[in-house]
């Protein structure tokens, strides 16, 4: 009971919310003491909103934007200047009106260029929109980085075969990894692994992220029971209960 009590205290956010219900920390919580009771393996599960805030997103779409969108202008006025000394012939009077063009075409530049910046800044800010327009390599990439910190900060690395296993997932991000640590890496192969997540995406996806920790849970207990069975004494070493985390810049 006190470690009910752990698990949903632990699990909630700053803003006092929970990524997943008490119900499903309890299932995961009574999944992960299962799948150890038949393993030396440890499982430990984290779960955040979102892997991080990707806060250069939108710096990166305003600078793309504010390069590419306010050339248009300055192009069209140069062409303009051209061709109108093509018509007319040059003169002082009439090089020195182009010269005023070109330095009024450069200040609309400048302007403009920050109005679409700050404009490109703002819209992409927006969650939905800036998870749209983050790129799908990027986003793996930051939750990889996330579950190898997560791994080290659940102490993984710590027990006595080296058996720990990370199961980690973004929500929003809809993405998943495991990471294992060096005992387990040297009998159960990547592909193994990478069907247990292709099963916890497929829950992610539809919106039912409890069921797919439990079915990880399960998958990743029966590799390790293959691998790694409990033989005589076995300790649980780690907390059962699912981690919550905030999502980070």
């Amino acid at each position: 009971m006190a470690e009910a009590v752990r698990s949903v205290a632990a699990a909630r956010r700053g803003d006092g919310k929970m990524l997943l219900t008490a119900q499903d920390h309890d299932r995961i919580r009574e999944a992960t003491r299962a799948a150890e009771a038949t393993t030396r393996g440890e499982i430990v599960c984290v779960v955040t909103e979102e892997a991080s805030h990707y806060l250069e997103v939108p710096f990166a779409w305003a600078s793309v934007g504010a390069l590419v969108l306010s050339l248009a202008p300055l192009t069209m006025s140069s062409a303009a200047v051209w061709m109108d000394g093509g018509l007319r012939g040059w003169s002082a009077a009439h090089i020195a009106a182009s010269h005023a063009t070109v330095m009024a075409a450069l200040g609309a530049y400048a302007i403009l260029q920050c109005v679409v910046f700050l404009a490109i800044v703002l819209v992409v800010s927006i969650p939905p929109i800036r998870r749209a327009l983050t790129p799908g390599f990027f986003r793996r990439g930051r939750v990889h980085q996330r579950a190898i910190e997560q791994f080290h900060a659940s102490h993984l690395q710590r027990t006595r075969e080296r058996t720990g296993v990370l199961i980690y997932a973004s929500l929003k991000d809809r993405m998943a990894e495991i990471v294992a640590d060096t005992g387990i890496d040297a009998k159960v192969g990547p592909q193994a692994w990478e069907e247990v997540i292709g099963v916890l995406i497929t829950h992610l996806k539809a919106n039912r992220p409890g069921d797919g920790f439990v079915a990880a849970i399960e998958a990743s207990g029966r590799l390790l029971a293959t691998h790694f069975p409990a033989e005589g004494y076995n300790p649980d070493e780690l907390p059962n209960a699912v981690v919550e985390r905030s999502g980070r810049s």
